[in-house]
């Protein structure tokens, strides 16, 4: 199922509630009001229910109800980044930023830390991952066992994407920043331990450099990703903006936006075999299981054929459909 909406709608809607409805309000080209502030309804169409409303600029996290009332509210020390979760014992999970990193940069989707506050507002958790190598962005997952996966860009230098096949003409002097998920278990207030982790820059390939070690045919390996997508020279490479988790399949799906496509990989595997291509319940480690919505990224089909256009807020329908996906879709770029 596709739903297109406005950049700027996506910038305000930027937190999630999974397990509580989820209402939203969105002006489209059938329900248009006049009143541009407070709070606007249409009630044959919004979804009955509760908002969960992070303002990018505050440090509370709000809980609004149909009426547009407060009814609930969490206060951190710092501004959030772009996601928060209810869960179902009333703790939220929310990303934050940190300031100063002079590698990765504190704007837009950058984050850094990984909060989670009890329903009566004391903060029973604050994770750091950010450093001059990595640093959590966009999007995290609460897991069942308590555990969340973080999504996160890793620092790789001009060299390393030269050695891994990249045009040299496409990389900033700054290098490149691919995705990686790292799953982490609090051990104490302000610690946790990686438990598993998943890179992109273990799955490429490239037809550009043969005397590469990943130099291969990329319409052969669907599974691959190609290093020469995205030919822009810079930094935030795929520009991974969503991650959700299916329990059933015990399956992540991604949301790169800057490859206009979703990706499925494998989380049974352990993290060794994360980075190869076999173990696993499908057998293929850590390769793409699935991929959808831009065939031309693996020789598939022609620019054309392309599906989703810098989509966002890629979501596993938990019942009914089983494997089925909700995306939004800017369609920007057409």
């Amino acid at each position: 199922m596709i739903y297109p909406f406005s950049s700027a709608q996506n910038r305000i809607l930027n937190c999630h509630c999974p397990f509580i409805a989820l209402c939203i309000l969105l002006a489209t080209a059938t329900y248009a009001p006049a009143q541009d502030r407070g709070l606007v309804r249409n009630d044959s169409g919004a979804f009955e229910g509760y908002t969960l409303y992070a303002p990018l600029r505050g440090t509370e996290t709000l809980f609004l109800n149909m009426q547009g009332e407060v009814v609930h509210k969490w206060t951190s020390k710092h501004h959030p980044s772009n996601c928060a979760y209810l869960m179902p014992n009333g703790d939220l999970i929310r990303a934050g930023k940190v300031l100063g990193n002079e590698v990765f940069g504190s704007r837009g989707p950058s984050g850094g830390r990984v909060e989670r506050f009890n329903w009566e507002g004391e903060q029973l958790w604050d994770f750091v991952y950010s450093s001059d190598q990595h640093h959590q962005h966009h999007d995290i997952e609460p897991l069942p066992n308590g555990n969340v996966l973080i999504l996160a860009w890793e620092k790789r230098t001009k060299e390393e994407a030269i050695a891994a096949g990249r045009k040299p003409d496409t990389i900033s002097k700054n290098g490149i920043h691919p995705d990686t998920v790292v799953e982490v278990k609090q051990t104490g207030p302000t610690s946790g331990e990686i438990v598993w982790r998943w890179s992109a820059w273990d799955h490429l390939i490239q037809d550009h450099d043969s005397s590469k070690a990943n130099y291969g045919d990329v319409a052969a390996h669907p599974e691959k990703i190609d290093i020469n997508l995205n030919p822009r020279p810079r930094t935030d490479w795929m520009h991974t903006n969503a991650i959700d988790y299916n329990p059933e399949l015990d399956q992540i799906v991604l949301s790169p936006r800057s490859f206009n496509e979703l990706i499925v990989i494998d989380h049974s595997v352990a993290t060794k075999e994360a980075a190869g291509s076999t173990g696993g319940k499908a057998g293929k480690g850590g390769d793409i299981l699935y991929r959808w919505g831009n065939p031309a990224n693996y020789r598939a089909g022609a620019p054309e054929d392309r599906t989703l256009h810098q989509q966002h807020d890629a979501r596993w329908v938990q019942a009914g459909k089983p494997g089925a996906i909700t995306i939004a879709t800017n369609m920007a770029g057409r």
